[in-house]
């Protein structure tokens, strides 16, 4: 019993560093799923403005042409 006492602060200090490790994990995880679905924001933001793009381009090709 003696021994298991003198074990008790080593293995809470164990616990600790696993649950601030988990924790640190989940928060970086989630800052990098931001910063991937900001990418992804980006990318279909721009696709979009191209295909505004290309499509007034082929407007003003319609009405210089009349």
């Amino acid at each position: 019993m003696q021994k298991v006492t003198e074990l008790l602060p080593a293995i809470f200090a164990i616990l600790v560093f696993v649950v601030i490790w988990f924790v640190i994990r989940r928060i970086l995880g989630s800052i990098s799923d931001k910063i991937n679905n900001s990418e992804v924001y980006k990318e279909d933001t721009l696709r979009v403005l191209e295909e505004i793009r290309d499509e007034l381009k082929e407007l003003n090709k319609n009405n210089s042409s009349k």
